[in-house]
């Protein structure tokens, strides 16, 4: 499986929702993300799956009709198992701007500790930041969370300008994770993360017309 799978698939579980699923399923998609973490994409396989999952691999298809709709759930699932967790984390801090500086120090704990996400760059399947579509899916998530943060605040700002910023910035996280010592720590990726938002917060620049 090449690149061009890789990304489709990534793209999918972005703009994707996760489908009802009974504990055989479940079961299925999480020894899928151990499998990935162990293995990585292109090794691995149906019958590894099923084996780690403790259920044949006639049941595996049976539920996942293909490979590729296999591994588009699984990261679907786990990109909502984060979500939920990022949320219980920071849902009952009541400062929206504090609640955005602890979603990213979130956020970058992920991508520098998640085993598949180490995975895929020591593989060299990692994506190069912001040239495939998963990643213009990922800045509007992004934005998404900043457009609830200006709400929240009842302040206005550039949030097209901010997501594509911290998108960049999660993504040399993940690609570099250990470029630079300050994002080494939560403490670190918090004053960071506070800097980023202080110069973002102001006014949204007119937009220049032909």
């Amino acid at each position: 499986m090449g690149i061009t799978p890789v990304r489709s698939l990534l793209v999918g579980a972005l703009i994707g929702h996760t489908a009802a699923t009974d504990p055989t399923d479940a079961a299925i998609l999480a020894a899928t993300v151990r499998c990935l973490s162990h293995h990585g994409l292109e090794r691995t396989t149906v019958a590894e799956v099923a084996a780690e999952a403790g259920v044949g691999r006639a049941t595996v298809f049976r539920r996942f009709e293909t490979k590729e709709e296999l591994l588009t759930r699984a990261f679907t699932w786990e990109l909502d198992r984060l979500v939920t967790q990022f949320h219980a984390a920071i849902d009952e801090i009541e400062d929206p701007l504090e609640r955005s500086i602890e979603w990213i120090v979130e956020a970058i704990r992920t991508v520098r500790n998640h085993p598949v996400a180490r995975r895929f760059v020591d593989d060299g399947a990692a994506l190069p930041p912001h040239a495939r579509p998963a990643d213009r899916h990922h800045a509007a998530h992004v934005r998404h969370e900043l457009d609830t943060t200006a709400r929240d605040a009842g302040i206005e700002f550039d949030t097209e300008t901010a997501a594509e910023i911290i998108s960049r910035f999660f993504a040399s996280v993940w690609l570099a994770p250990d470029l630079g010592a300050a994002t080494a720590t939560d403490d670190g990726v918090r004053r960071i993360a506070r800097t980023m938002l202080s110069f973002l917060v102001v006014p949204s620049a007119p937009r220049v017309t032909d």
